[in-house]
């Protein structure tokens, strides 16, 4: 069960950075495809299915925010991404901003990403 949900989360987790990436390079060229209904429900199903999923490795491993300080870093984290990921989407309107706030939110995504592996709140202190 552990492998199934965590490539479930892992394939998500790319979806949902993958289409990130591909609606803020869209935005930069007001490209009509986003004012699409599925182009608005599609990330929120994902990013839904995403965090199921980060609820149920959490289950699984039994290790929580708080009490798991590696956990708690990649929350924190969460909300960076989301905030400078909102950012890039609906900010500014300058493609050279959109630009830079989602190379702040990938940061946050490679942050996540090497907590993940290390299991540590600062990885680079290893």
């Amino acid at each position: 069960m552990y492998m199934i949900v965590k490539h479930s989360h892992l394939t998500l987790m790319l979806l949902s950075v993958s289409f990130l990436i591909i609606r803020v390079l869209a935005s930069t060229q007001n490209a009509q495809w986003l004012q699409q209904k599925w182009a608005k429900i599609a990330p929120h199903i994902i990013d839904t299915l995403l965090l199921a999923s980060a609820i149920m490795l959490m289950l699984i491993i039994a290790q929580y925010p708080i009490a798991d300080h590696w956990l708690s870093a990649k929350v924190v984290a969460l909300v960076g991404y989301i905030t400078f990921g909102t950012l890039a989407m609906k900010g500014q309107k300058r493609a050279v901003t959109r630009l830079l706030f989602l190379l702040v939110a990938l940061a946050f995504i490679a942050y996540m990403i090497t907590v993940a592996v290390t299991k540590h709140p600062l990885p680079w202190t290893l």
